[in-house]
């Protein structure tokens, strides 16, 4: 059996008595504000409008592709941001399907307000709901091989009478923190706060289990000298745990005019996994950035790695007097000209 049928088997269906899954990845992390952290909603100036592509070992069969699209925006009627994401994720060779809508709203808290020297609090909230869907038909099972002729039989498995199999709507809920001056950024998020099931045959011990999330970093100036700067590196850290799982990307940004390059190192506990390897550009309203995870685990000969795209349109124009609330933070989404 290929890699992406077992991996759907294992972890998605229930077979087994305790199923678990991971939340899909992205390694453009701070491209996908929302995803990351909810508490992110409402850190443009204006409205902001992200769009993310990953297509993850494109040379397994059944790979594991993922869209996702968001919206935000701060509101000083409200006290803070408000955000909107929708998610596609489909992987291996069933064709298994989670769609996600999730809606974000974070509060403001300026600490100290200087507009050179701030210090900033926002807490945010998440709520939504995903569906799973899965295309039994294209599934293979172990009793169907011939040790010699291959997939031959067929399987003695109690399947759906329908080929395709979707579950219910299912609430899902999270929360995070952010805090920011104007080069200091960190946060915590935490997701799935409730556990939420995701069996496709009642399978209780089968949830979504909580994923937490930290991660930090600087906006450092390289040509310091000047007045204004135009050359930086940002240094970031991003841990994950999920279950037993839990993940260290360890990496930064060098950023100069409208010109971005990024690297980092992903750890899996307690294997290495891959290195990022980023390009991007940012002019005006608009940020287009490919990234390319690099395989060094023992799994690279067949899975040699990963592909990402994201696109960022962000309106520029920010009035004082209409946001006062409103300070940037500094993080490598929001490099790139002057807002």
């Amino acid at each position: 059996m290929n890699r992406s049928i077992t991996l759907v088997l294992l972890l998605f269906l229930g077979f087994a008595a305790k199923v678990y899954a991971q939340d899909p990845e992205f390694s453009q992390f701070y491209a996908n504000p929302l995803y990351l952290n909810p508490a992110m909603a409402g850190t443009a100036p204006g409205p902001r409008f992200a769009v993310n592509f990953r297509d993850q070992w494109p040379s397994v069969s059944g790979s594991f592709v993922t869209y996702a699209a968001s919206y935000d925006e701060h509101f000083d009627a409200i006290g803070g941001g408000i955000g909107f994401q929708v998610m596609r994720d489909q992987a291996g060779d069933g064709n298994l399907t989670t769609n996600t809508f999730n809606a974000m709203y974070s509060y403001n808290l300026t600490i100290k307000s200087d507009v050179r020297d701030y210090f900033v609090i926002k807490a945010g909230i998440q709520a939504g709901a995903f569906d799973r869907s899965i295309d039994f038909s294209k599934l293979r099972f172990g009793d169907e091989i011939d040790p010699k002729l291959g997939f031959i039989y067929p399987t003695q498995e109690k399947l759906p009478s329908q080929g395709v199999y979707q579950t219910n709507l299912t609430p899902d809920f999270g929360a995070g923190l952010l805090a920011f001056t104007s080069k200091f950024y960190a946060g915590f998020a935490v997701e799935h706060i409730i556990q939420p099931p995701q069996s496709f045959f009642n399978n209780p011990n089968s949830v979504l289990l909580r994923k937490y999330t930290v991660h930090l970093g600087f906006l450092l100036p390289i040509d310091n000298w000047k007045k204004n700067p135009e050359t930086y590196f940002s240094p970031n850290i991003l841990v994950l745990h999920q279950g037993t799982f839990t993940q260290l990307n360890l990496g930064g940004y060098f950023l100069k005019d409208y010109f971005m390059a990024g690297l980092w190192y992903r750890q899996t506990d307690p294997n290495s996994d891959a290195l990022i390897i980023m390009v991007g550009i940012k002019k005006d309203a608009i940020r287009i950035a490919y990234s390319y995870d690099l395989t060094v685990s023992d799994a690279r000969a067949a899975a040699a790695g990963s592909h990402e795209i994201s696109l960022i349109i962000e309106s520029k124009k920010y009035n004082p007097r209409q946001k006062r609330r409103w300070r940037k933070i500094n993080c490598p989404d929001n490099f790139g000209g002057h807002s």
